[in-house]
Order: C-alpha cells, then structure tokens, then sequence
C-alpha cells in the first residue's frame, strides 16, 4: 500500500489532493556575465485552498456567469495588488 501526503507549502499542513493548488512562476532576467545572456529561473509551489481564500482570492468557480466575471477580476486585482507579498511568504527571495 502506497500513502501520498501533500503538503501546503504556505501553511506546512497535510491537505487532500484536490484542495491543493500549484502555482508555476518563471521569471528571465539578465546574466550579469561578459556573454550578456538570458536565463530564466523557474518556481513551483503548491499552496491550500484554506490558504488562498486567506489572501482573498476566490477558488470555487460560482454557478452564476456574471459572478465568475466578478470573481476573475477580483482575483486579478488581488493578484495584483499582493503579488510580491505573496511570493515572499512563500519563501521566494528578491535580491538586486
């Protein structure tokens, strides 16, 4: 018998599969080296529904259209609005 466990890497608790959500984030910037190159660093998180109702995004798709229309923008506002926030509590460093 094979037990998985997954874990929130917000809130460090053991969540089910479907309340776990994964967020991939790629981000190029300029080598600082004599070749003038590109790179680009990807980061993968996966984070709790509990957790990103928290930040005040909306995770259950409503029923109603126009509600969906609403719930997109408000995600993308807050997305927005707490995007740097968010990452760093995630552990994602910004370094010049």
């Amino acid at each position: 018998m094979i037990t998985q466990t997954f874990i929130c890497d917000e809130c460090k608790k053991s969540v089910g599969e479907t309340e776990l959500y994964s967020i991939d984030i790629s981000i190029s910037h300029k080598d600082a080296g004599p070749y003038n190159t590109r790179r680009v660093t990807s980061i993968k998180k996966d984070v709790c529904k509990g957790c990103l109702e928290k930040r005040g995004l909306i995770v259950e798709k409503p029923a109603n259209g126009d509600e969906t229309a609403k719930a997109e923008a408000n995600n993308k506002k807050t997305l927005e609005a707490k995007f740097i926030d968010f990452l760093e509590d995630l552990g994602v460093a910004f370094v010049e």
